[in-house]
């Protein structure tokens, strides 16, 4: 978890240190050029409490309330050192990113989700404790595939990413994160269940996770704009032009009896009618009339119109 450093067998001068501070990404300040990014991700987070509120529903079967307060900017050492009650930690792989997304849910939403599945009432306070018990795991899958579920529904509003189900720990001190940039956007969200408030998860974004996917979340999206990505057409220009396509010229199409087929041998000469209607055929489909000819001593065909 530690950060990148310089090579330690060349410590750097304090001039060479001044010459090249330590970069520092520009989403951490709201006036910096990513200032975009962020609002980007502050889009997300507000359509991500009512997308996960119905997964959740659908997933427990019992009706649950869910607020979620806006991320703050953090260490991520801190807050994982911060961290003292019993809870699982969920990975979840971003798209195309490298670095996931975390989602801690404390145990005792997960004991009341389980108590509420198989029909009973949470009282708020009682928590299961020690080794997982086979229903919390399977609890764990299904509370995942909700989870993965609302934040794909949540990010669709900016862009289509798909967010998956990558496993979980339960041991706080298997939960590491290499990073290049120390910080995360962490929000949080409380559950009402049963008629009680629980601190039920923390949605642990890194930094360098909207780093990296940046360029593709900057595309302006034609559902909103009305707009063609241009990025995106000259891409699919590109790639159509490489497809190979079959391209022939019927120069006759006779018709024989079966006995006369049945009798051809080597050399002999079908008539073929001359015409300047020759058929320009790609694959099933006719595209276009010439005329055969020649051009360098070898036989060409001359397109005379397109249909």
């Amino acid at each position: 978890m530690s950060n990148p450093t310089s090579n330690p067998t060349q410590p750097q001068s304090d001039d060479e240190a001044k010459a090249h501070p330590p970069v520092e990404h520009s989403l951490l300040r709201k006036s910096g050029p990513d200032e975009m990014l962020l609002a980007i991700y502050q889009k997300v987070e507000k359509k991500l409490p009512g997308r996960l509120q119905n997964r959740l529903n659908d997933t427990i079967g019992s009706e649950v309330a869910l607020e979620m307060a806006g991320s703050d900017s953090l260490v991520f050492t801190d807050w994982h050192a911060a961290q003292e009650t019993d809870s699982v930690y969920l990975q979840f792989q971003f798209g195309v990113s490298a670095t996931p997304i975390w989602v801690r849910v404390s145990r005792l939403f997960l004991t009341a989700c389980v108590d509420c599945f198989f029909g009973g009432n949470f009282d708020g306070e009682t928590c299961a404790t020690g080794h997982l018990t086979r229903s919390e795991r399977n609890m764990i899958d299904r509370l995942a595939k909700a989870i993965g579920d609302g934040l794909s529904d949540a990010w669709s509003v900016v862009q289509e990413i798909k967010i998956n189900f990558a496993g979980f720990v339960h041991d706080k001190d298997d939960f590491e994160l290499e990073l290049d940039d120390p910080h995360v956007l962490l929000g949080s969200a409380r559950v009402a269940l049963s008629g009680h408030a629980i601190e039920a998860m923390d949605f642990i974004q890194p930094i360098d996770g909207l780093v990296s996917i940046e360029p593709q979340l900057h595309r302006p999206l034609s559902r909103e704009t009305g707009a063609i990505d241009p990025s995106w057409q000259k891409s699919l220009k590109e790639s159509m032009d490489q497809v190979y396509m079959p391209v022939r010229s019927v120069l006759a199409r006779p018709t024989m009896e079966l006995s006369q087929l049945s009798s051809l041998s080597v050399g002999d000469i079908l008539p073929v009618s001359p015409t300047d209607n020759v058929p320009l055929i790609i694959g099933d489909r006719v595209f276009a009339h010439g005329c055969i000819g020649e051009q360098n001593g070898g036989v060409a065909f001359q397109i005379k119109h397109f249909l």
